[in-house]
């Protein structure tokens, strides 16, 4: 905490130190250094008070609020700050700059967290590794996942996210990186970035951080991602299908217990199981792979880690049901790419015939949300997919593209809430379906397979 030292500070003795940091009164603060954050919805000067109650071992305020905290001077260490915000950061970079860690960032417009907990399960094996919990990938979360790290830590593994401009360069110059890692550009946050050349100039701001000492691993198959790789002052290294990839996919297979996959690299042809299943999935494992190599990782351990990774709920998992009944949770987010990468990984698994695609909005799309909702659907249903429940304010203009497509048979359903959604869905579940579930975050799309979670295992009872 020596950032803090030249900060005003009352109850401070020489021998001061905090466990760790928070800005979250719900949670434990006995002895962690509590940051009031002046947010949307709330402010968190109004609850220094309680931090303090609870043990907290400091509070960080912001000068121009701190009347808002209450009288406690005396109790805890406080520290007046221009901005919390800021100084949260600062003390995060000071952290990794005296800890010294080997630093990984991933950024992308889809597979950041899978990537990210691959990467971490992958450099486990040889490594004291941290990451950044859940999607901590934004200028609170990513310092209190610093912060929060032990510090015997060698590796950390952060998630970088973005939608404005600026904000991966200024995450970039908290956690400097020693290897960044780039997944793909895609057709996310277009409010803000408005078309896939903005996504590309935010995204490349993570390297602005990194010196001619750094390492980029970058996808080989994503154009964009290839003219960051070649401004890019340092070592690029590359994965994917395209025959100039340093690792290069050769083939998989997807199987009943998930995927097998064959690789090629440095002139050796390897082969690999994974529960995980998605021609989507091959590239976090594959750009993962590679920079567990860059750090000198045995292929013993990586064979050990890609057979024992699995995702985390909400990002493509499957549960099944009577009568051969499967529903793929992929409920966490989506964008126009994820939703078509999504779909036709289920498509090549089970067959567009069997599907029951229930489609939430896709959000934060700007101009261009109706036109990609309408070439969701006519794509969706050119695919072959002829069962849908559709949900959410753009839902006409998805039925207007599965309308426009031609195709003969196609039964969509527009709900208007929670619950028709759950019943239309039972009363589709014939033998053999396979349901797959996908919207941006703020559908909550969870809800539906919750209510229908319910009904069908009292079915089964």
């Amino acid at each position: 905490m020596q950032k803090l030292k030249n900060i005003a500070v009352s109850h401070a003795g020489t021998d001061w130190c905090a466990q760790g940091a928070s800005t979250d009164t719900r949670k434990p603060l006995q002895d962690m250094l509590f940051f009031a954050i002046k947010g949307e919805r709330f402010d968190g000067h109004t609850f220094a008070a309680d931090a303090v109650r609870q043990g907290a071992a400091g509070v960080v305020l912001n000068k121009s609020l701190e009347h808002l905290a209450g009288g406690f001077s005396g109790k805890t260490a406080v520290f007046s700050v221009p901005d919390t915000v800021q100084s949260l950061g600062a003390l995060a970079h000071a952290l990794r700059e005296r800890y010294k860690p080997a630093v990984i960032t991933v950024t992308g417009s889809n597979g950041k967290t899978t990537t990210k907990e691959m990467l971490y399960t992958l450099l486990s094996e040889s490594f004291r590794c941290g990451k950044t919990q859940g999607n901590l990938n934004n200028l609170i979360g990513l310092p209190l996942s610093i912060l929060n790290m032990e510090q015997d830590t060698q590796v950390w593994v952060l998630e970088l996210g973005t939608s404005r401009y600026g904000e991966l360069a200024s995450l970039a110059g908290i956690a400097s990186p020693d290897i960044g890692v780039l997944t793909n550009i895609g057709r996310a946050h277009l409010e803000f970035f408005k078309d896939l050349q903005g996504v590309a100039r935010a995204k490349s701001e993570m390297f602005s951080a990194m010196t001619q000492q750094g390492t980029a691993v970058m996808n080989a198959d994503d154009p964009f991602v290839m003219e960051i790789a070649n401004r890019f002052k340092g070592r690029v290294i590359t994965a994917g299908f395209s025959g100039h990839a340093q690792l290069r996919i050769l083939s998989y297979n997807l199987t009943d217990k998930g995927m097998d996959f064959r690789i090629l690299y440095e002139g050796e042809e390897r082969s690999f199981s994974t529960p995980v299943s998605g021609r989507h999935y091959l590239y976090d494992m594959a750009l993962s792979m590679l920079c567990a190599r860059h750090l000198q990782v045995g292929w013993d351990a990586i064979r050990s880690a890609c057979e024992r990774f699995t995702v985390f709920k909400g990002r493509g998992n499957s549960t099944f049901y009577k009568n051969n009944i499967t529903v793929v949770d992929d409920t966490y987010n989506a964008n126009p790419d994820s939703m078509q990468g999504g779909f036709q990984s289920a498509i090549e698994r089970y067959g567009a015939e069997r599907i029951v695609a229930v489609i939430g909005d896709m959000l934060e799309l700007g101009e261009q949300t109706a036109q990609q909702h309408f070439d969701l659907g006519l794509y969706l249903a050119g695919q072959g997919i002829n069962k849908f429940i559709l949900m959410g304010r753009f839902s006409d203009n998805t039925f207007e593209g599965i309308r426009s497509s031609g195709k003969k048979q196609i039964y969509a359903f527009q709900a208007g809430d929670i619950q028709s959604a759950v019943r239309e869905l039972v009363s589709l579940s014939k033998d053999g379906a396979v349901i797959y579930i996908k919207g941006s975050r703020s559908m909550k799309l969870e809800q539906v397979l919750s209510g229908y979670d319910s009904i069908m295992r009292s079915k089964d009872a």
